[in-house]
């Protein structure tokens, strides 16, 4: 209608932010206020609450049958009790007395015996039904806790006043940000067995809590940093002084400390499907490089409802080239790990990565932030057919004598020994880490040191005293890692991590 028009857009979500509130009527005239509004009513707005309540209801009275059920088949398991108890009596003393009849007693047998082995049966279904009536009824009630609003009596609106210029159908367009809806990227990457390509999948886990369902909606995920009350960061002065005593405290004073929840882990599971055709690929979202962030556009229409439970949506897969070599550090473990290496292509952010090796699960480990051209490990598992052996051989402590006088130092030579042996039929790309003694104070001494063959890389990973050996190992060979050093320090202070 002509001149000044309430417009209302419902919504149930928990909580809003009012100030990013936007909206915009396609129509003749002009919009004169956006505002949050609560709208008083006799009933409770959210449908879904009463439904689940509903559901609650009809758990709640399955488990009560359930309870009444299993209370029967204790008083019958019970009553079964007492005439086996009077058959071990009444039958001897019928013995003593007269022969009693074998056609009665073995009925009397028979009976007990099939009576016992269906109550025990019929017991264990209704312990199994219970417990799955109280599993479902501790989602449910977690659902609920999740779909409650303000639990009142108010109805949730976007207000828009809008000063027609003529009478005609308007179209609105409102945008506005809720609470409690977030999404994590998870991986999961499948490795072949000839180790030649692995093919990377990058899924979005969705949590929606805000009270609100969604329905055939069009969704995109970012990686974009929340700004939010932040402001740019401040250099102080970068100020030396003395320690100076404490000031009396006459007081004590409180703070409060806000924490983020973790975000909720989700439980897959994967089912294998036996056919001749080719498995179905995970659909591939549309990425879009913004200035500050990726953006993935789902490509399909997707439901979530506000509800206690995870969505998981595919956003892309990839063919990627990795290297792979087994890794073994001896001192920490006797096993020897196959590992795949590859490179990011595009930005991939930090997620857990599930690994399946020749369509086997190994297991899960976590990707940290990945920039394009960044390497990543993958752990395949442990290989038996790739040996690797640590061995002290010498630990000796030499004279400290000078003449007949004792010297106020320790002088200690150490010789270790490393062999690596390939016992596959396939040669294999081995890369050994071990390390020596670093010394922090002038006190103690770390010399003559001898390492053969020489570290294919010195302080690796910049790590002082770190060597890692990278060499080939043809089928059956045996390959060995010498190294010997001496320790020198103060008698009366060992050092520790010897």
């Amino acid at each position: 209608m002509p001149g000044m028009n309430q417009l209302l857009v419902e919504t149930t979500a928990f909580s809003i932010d009012q100030d990013a509130l936007t909206a915009q009527v396609f129509g003749s005239g002009e919009m004169i206020s956006v505002q949050f509004k609560l709208i008083p009513l006799s009933e409770h707005p959210q449908d879904q609450v009463r439904l689940i309540q509903d559901k609650l209801r009809e758990k709640q009275h399955a488990r009560r049958v359930l309870m009444d059920k299993k209370t029967v088949l204790e008083k019958k398991s019970a009553f079964l009790d007492g005439l086996i108890d009077f058959s071990k009596t009444q039958i001897p003393k019928d013995v003593q007395t007269s022969f009693p009849n074998m056609a009665d007693v073995r009925e009397t047998m028979d009976f007990i015996g099939t009576t016992a082995g269906m109550i025990d049966t019929e017991n264990q279904t209704i312990d199994k039904a219970i417990f799955e009536t109280n599993r479902e009824i501790k989602r449910l009630k977690k659902e609920l806790a999740a779909v409650r609003g303000l639990g009142g009596t108010a109805k949730q609106a976007i207000e828009i006043l809008f000063n027609a210029a003529k009478k005609e159908s308007v179209r609105l367009k409102v945008e506005y940000l809720v609470q409690r809806a977030a999404w994590q990227p998870i991986y999961k990457v499948a490795v072949p067995a000839n180790l030649e390509e692995l093919k990377l999948s990058m899924l979005a886990r969705i949590s929606q809590k805000s009270g609100e369902n969604w329905p055939g909606i069009e969704l995109s995920v970012s990686n974009v940093i929340p700004m939010k009350g932040i402001r740019l960061p401040q250099l102080q002065s970068w100020n030396l002084d003395v320690p100076r005593p404490m000031p009396m405290v006459l007081g004590k004073s409180r703070a409060k400390v806000m924490a983020e929840a973790p975000a909720p882990q989700a439980s897959t599971e994967e089912v294998l499907v036996e056919q001749d055709e080719m498995p179905a690929e995970f659909a591939t979202a549309v990425a879009k490089e913004l200035p500050l962030s990726f953006e993935y556009q789902i490509p399909f229409p997707v439901d979530i409802e506000s509800r206690d439970q995870l969505a998981i949506l595919p956003l892309l897969t990839k063919n990627i080239s990795a290297q792979t070599f087994h890794y073994s550090v001896p001192a920490k473990s006797s096993l020897t790990f196959l590992v795949a290496e590859a490179e990011a292509d595009q930005e991939l952010l930090a997620g857990k990565l599930s690994v399946y090796f020749s369509g086997r699960f190994i297991g899960d480990t976590h990707l940290t932030e990945k920039k394009p051209g960044e390497s990543f490990s993958m752990n395949l598992g442990a290989d038996r057919g790739i040996k690797v052996r640590r061995e002290k051989i010498l630990d000796i402590i030499k004279e400290t004598y000078f003449g007949k006088i004792q010297r106020d130092r320790v002088v200690r030579s150490f010789a270790y020994k490393i062999t690596a042996e390939n016992i596959k039929d396939s040669p294999a790309l081995l890369k050994i880490i071990d390390s020596i003694p670093v010394s922090k104070t002038d006190k103690i001494e770390v010399r003559d040191l001898q390492i053969q063959p020489k570290p294919t890389e010195q302080d690796y990973q910049d790590k002082a005293g770190v060597n890692l050996w990278a060499f080939d190992l043809g089928p059956g060979e045996q390959k060995e890692i010498n190294i010997e050093f001496t320790v020198t320090y103060p008698k009366d202070s060992a050092p520790y991590g010897l």
